[in-house]
């Protein structure tokens, strides 16, 4: 049985007690068990919602962020959009035959890296007239290298291609339009020649490496008549190639041809 005296909660036995051998505990004033309600501990108050911190850094970083992908989609936008004119050809045109201004179409090409060298619209009076110098389709976009002033050897001359070996040419780059010499030489350890050796004239029509056997054969414009001993003097290997300064009057003196 408990007892309740004011805001004092007590029992029975805790008012009388009884020992705990003889089954009493001692008797226990009732001011020393009374528990006061104001002695209670308080309950905790609610915890207050803590504010979050801005960092002024991570916000400029987001706004940069925005930033620089709204210019980029503009960017992009407006470079899809830019185009420029460019020519294509309009009508087959088959290699070594004149380009005219109806085998031309005027179309345009989105702006962007490409490896093509496209030629634009303002080089089409330079290209009418010129020779193809490989076929060319319908549609296809006219690049650099596709027309020249001429295909192959001029009217009366020939083209002679000749392999010549690091010691039978100069180290100068030859280019298209060198004038250059074909000299005939002697045999490997002969006696150099009494005479003026047979000189050939000739143009430089290009060049073409050989890596295998390290040499460059030079394919060189020749009169129709100095084509046949040119051609088999080169096939023996004994010939080597002089190069001329522009204007060079070398093949009017004796022994060439």
């Amino acid at each position: 049985m408990t007892e309740i005296e004011g805001d004092a909660v007590t029992s029975v036995g805790e008012r009388h007690g009884r020992q705990p051998a003889s089954g009493q505990w001692p008797a226990v004033s009732g001011p020393q068990r009374t528990v006061s309600a104001a002695a209670r501990p308080a309950p905790p108050a609610p915890a207050k919602p803590t504010r979050a911190r801005r960092r002024p850094a991570l916000v400029a970083l987001g706004l940069a962020l925005v930033a620089v992908s709204v210019l980029a989609s503009v960017f992009l936008t407006e470079s899809l959009g830019q185009t420029r004119k460019v020519l294509a050809v309009n009508a087959p045109v088959a290699r070594g035959e004149v380009i005219t201004e109806g085998d031309l179409v005027i179309v345009d090409l989105p702006l962007g890296p490409t490896t093509l060298l496209p030629i634009s619209e303002g080089q089409e009076p330079d290209v009418v007239g010129q020779v193809a110098t490989t076929d060319l389709l319908k549609g296809q976009l006219l690049t650099e290298g596709a027309f020249d002033t001429k295909v192959g050897a001029s009217s009366g001359m020939s083209v002679v291609g000749v392999a010549l070996a690091p010691h039978q040419m100069p180290t100068t780059e030859l280019r298209p339009g060198d004038l250059v010499r074909i000299v005939e030489t002697p045999v490997t350890g002969g006696e150099p020649p009494i005479e003026t050796p047979l000189a050939i004239c000739a143009t430089v029509v290009g060049t073409k490496p050989v890596g295998l056997v390290e040499q460059t054969v030079v394919d060189v414009e020749v009169a129709e008549a100095d084509a046949p001993p040119l051609a088999a003097r080169a096939a023996t290997g004994r010939v080597a190639l002089l190069l001329d300064a522009a204007g060079s009057d070398a093949c009017t003196t004796v022994g060439t041809r």
